[in-house]
């Protein structure tokens, strides 16, 4: 607690005083005194009690605002307490992380400062009518530093009433809804492209009659490359043999070893040599994680187990080219560096939904 007082002391310094009083009850000339003594003994120590509660109620007002200083500095979302101006007077450790500042160089400024002016009049009218008022308040602008790029966020703003004091108002940022926000754009955005890319494959298929075979193949594979990977890969079955058909992806220069090490290192490969491949034409099912890693994965010969390594290979998915009536016609692979993200389960869909065209368009 936050008494300094020493109440055992004390109490003993009474205790002894009482033994003296009681010892001199012998004399009767002083049994006037005596008396008096007593009263004022007990006076002592009522005020004594009362001094050593009220001590410890100090103390556990201080402990509570120490618990309060806490809790508000380790909030999850960026706070602040501005006086009746407007001018911040605090803020935690994630509000002075949010704008890029200290605590020393944010105190004493206006909030609106760290508001973009786009939002700035409609911020400085909530916060006048908060303070009016006294109800809470909020709105939707967009904090930080200037040029940070951040999205507009939810801004809340709640006036506190201290006793014997002007009035504050807490000001706390919705940093969680604007990220749901982001991801939710991210997503959509993601769904938008890959029926894009649905869209193009569809008239690339069957928009020009005329063409088949290879030529066909080749277009939706570069097609492929660019949108979705980096190396795009069709292996068709024939007599219950896989062949590889066509390979997409950057070309690399016959200056390096084995010749062109992208895309003709992965045509040299046999895909009957492959077990992955393998799986895939026999039972229809996809790979979502191919562990391209493992050799003859990509396919079999004299450099299989070195080819993923020149290739700079991380990811890897296959699906089938199926028709609704003939089955399994042969194999889709899409491959990925390092530098770009693992297929998804959406991904996935996708190209399932592509090697079905394909087939269709194979069966033309």
């Amino acid at each position: 607690m936050a008494s300094h007082l020493d109440f055992t002391a004390i109490r003993k310094d009474f205790d002894a005083f009482s033994r003296r009083i009681n010892a001199s009850r012998t004399a009767p000339t002083l049994e006037m005194a005596l008396i008096e003594l007593e009263n004022a003994e007990e006076e002592l120590r009522v005020c004594t009690e009362e001094i050593e509660r009220l001590a410890y109620s100090k103390g556990d007002t201080d402990l509570q605002r120490e618990f309060m200083s806490r809790a508000f500095q380790e909030l999850p979302s960026p706070a602040f307490v501005l006086d009746d101006s407007g001018v911040i007077r605090g803020l935690n450790r994630r509000g002075a992380e949010f704008l890029g500042v200290t605590a020393v160089h944010a105190v004493g400024k206006p909030f609106a400062v760290f508001v973009e002016s786009p939002w700035r009049a409609t911020f400085r009218c909530e916060l006048a009518d908060v303070l009016r008022e006294g109800r809470p308040g909020s709105l939707v602008g967009r904090v930080g530093p200037r040029n940070c790029g951040t999205p507009p966020l939810e801004l809340r703003l709640a006036r506190i009433s201290l006793d014997d004091e002007r009035p504050v108002v807490l000001i706390t940022l919705d940093i969680f809804a604007s990220q749901a926000s982001h991801h939710d754009i991210v997503a959509e955005a993601a769904q938008l492209r890959r029926l894009d890319i649905m869209g193009r494959m569809t008239r690339l298929l069957l928009g020009a009659p005329a063409v088949s075979g290879p030529a066909l193949l080749g277009d939706a594979v570069a097609l492929l490359a660019d949108e979705c990977c980096d190396f795009a890969v069709i292996d068709l079955a024939r007599g219950g043999v896989l062949r590889r058909a066509v390979v997409a992806g950057p070309v690399g220069t016959p200056d390096e070893p084995d010749g062109v090490v992208t895309c003709r290192a992965l045509e040299r490969l046999d895909p009957d040599g492959s077990p992955v491949a393998r799986t895939i034409v026999e039972t229809g099912e996809s790979m979502l994680h191919i562990p391209v890693w493992e050799e003859g994965v990509l396919g079999g010969g004299h450099n299989g187990h070195a080819v993923p390594k020149e290739l700079n290979a991380a990811f890897a998915a296959g699906v089938a080219l199926r028709d609704e009536t003939a089955g399994q016609l042969g194999v889709l692979l899409l491959i990925r560096k390092p530098d770009r993200p693992a297929f998804t389960l959406t991904d996935l869909a996708l190209y399932e939904e592509l090697g079905v065209h394909i087939g269709l368009a194979l069966k033309r």
